[in-house]
Formats: structure tokens, sequence, C-alpha cells
């Protein structure tokens, strides 16, 4: 396993919070069985998603965000990929069954690691630390899409991008909305919270947000409390890769 990355944003003399990120990019070919029949390792809500999502090319890039998923987890807690499974927190704003995910039985001393997972095209982000985090990536929008979705946001949000080169709108709107979704999965309330309540051109009180090192076409972001300073490692491959016998029918 190689990074490309190590930085970190702790003063000397701080405790530092260790976070690992993995921007990988999903392997060309099928990764689904010919039939689109659902790997074994997927839980029974992860199935049900999975059958929802309508296109092919789609259906693929989710079953290999949660294989990548697992991959990390897998690692991090010492057992195998399939051997992780999730449940969901309670949600900080109605207490039901739809907060931040977090892993089920993880079967080890102490707490559980932190994580997120985001996933656009055929990339996956992922991050883990001991501290809450929340990580988004998103490939560059279509100016068509930037238009649309401008109107929602903060008024100080729609100033700033109303205020950019227009060579760099798509780009830096695509900062933005990282960072909005980053805060959303990190506090676990959705994008509803942050949408046009969050004004995120500078830092959230409570709360660091980060721009991450992304590919060409892509912007990617993480969130964790203000209180938390972080070492951060960036990875460029899976710990278990998906490997063939994976895509065959269970």
């Amino acid at each position: 396993m190689t990074h490309d990355l190590k930085w970190s944003d702790a003063p000397p003399g701080e405790v530092r919070d260790q976070v690992g990120v993995w921007i990988v990019r999903a392997p060309a070919g099928q990764r689904l069985p010919p039939d689109g029949s659902p790997p074994g390792w997927l839980d029974e809500k992860e199935r049900s998603r999975l059958a929802a999502i309508p296109q092919r090319s789609g259906k693929e890039a989710y079953a290999f965000a949660h294989w990548a998923l697992r991959s990390v987890l897998g690692s991090s807690l010492g057992c195998p990929p399939r051997g992780v499974a999730f449940l969901r927190q309670p949600c900080p704003g109605c207490g039901g069954a739809h907060g931040r995910p977090a892993i089920r039985d993880p079967d080890r001393g102490g707490e559980p690691p932190e994580f997120s997972m985001s996933h656009s095209g055929d990339h996956v982000a992922i991050a883990v630390a001991e501290a809450t985090i929340g990580i988004d990536i998103e490939c560059h929008p279509t100016p068509e899409s930037v238009a649309g979705y401008l109107p929602f946001l903060h008024p100080r949000e729609q100033q700033w991008l109303g205020g950019r080169p227009a060579d760099e709108l798509v780009r830096d709107f695509a900062r933005l909305w990282t960072r909005k979704e980053a805060m959303a999965k990190a506090t676990g309330q959705g994008m509803a919270a942050v949408m046009n309540r969050l004004d995120l051109t500078g830092q959230p009180l409570g709360w660091r947000v980060r721009q991450l090192i992304a590919p060409p076409g892509y912007e990617a972001s993480f969130a964790v409390p203000a209180s938390v300073h972080v070492d951060v490692i960036m990875y460029e491959d899976l710990p278990h890769p998906m490997p063939e016998a994976e895509l065959e029918p269970v």
C-alpha cells in the first residue's frame, strides 16, 4: 500500500489525530455478474439500494464503492472485508435511524474508528479517523448544473460564486459543494441542514473543513471538529483490491 502525501495541520506540541484518506479510481471492466445480481457481501439495505439504481454503470460504481469501504475498514479492524457490517446512528435532528453510518459489532478492544465514504464518477473517497469525520468527492459539474443549483445555496455563497471568473466557476462550485457534503456527513444531518443555512466560503463555527488533493476533473474535502488537529496520510491503493472471485453470484 503506497501513499501520495502526508501532512498535518497541528501546531507544535498539539495532540494529533491520525486520519487515513483513500482516493481510489475504480478498475476498468465489469464489477458485477452479467445478470446484475448483487455481491454476497452487501447487506440487505445495500442490496435494495443497488436494485434501485437504473443504470448498469451506476450499479457497478455503487458496488465498487462499498467494497472499497469494506476493504479499508477491514484492514483497520484486522478482519476480512466481507466481515465488516454497518448500522446507522440516530439522527441528531429527529432521532431517526438515518444518522451517520457506524461499524456494527467491531469485535475489537476500544472504540471503533469513525469513517466516511463518497463516490462520484469512477472515483471513491474514504476517510478513517478516531474523531468524527465527513468526506466528499465530486467530479466537475456542467455549467448548466451550476446555474441550476446556485439559487439553493447560502446568499453569501451565491455572491462569492457570482464573482468568480467563468473559467473558474465550475471548479469553485465543485469545491464548495464538497465542503457542504463533507459537513453534512460529519454532522449526520444531511444536505438539508447545510444547503442554504450554512456559509462555507470560510470555516464554519466549531468545525474545520479542508480541501484535499483530488484527481484532475474532481474536487474533494473533509470536515472534522475544530478541536481536532490532524495528521493526514493519503493513499492511492486499497488494502484489499476487489478480487475477481467477488464478481461471481453468491
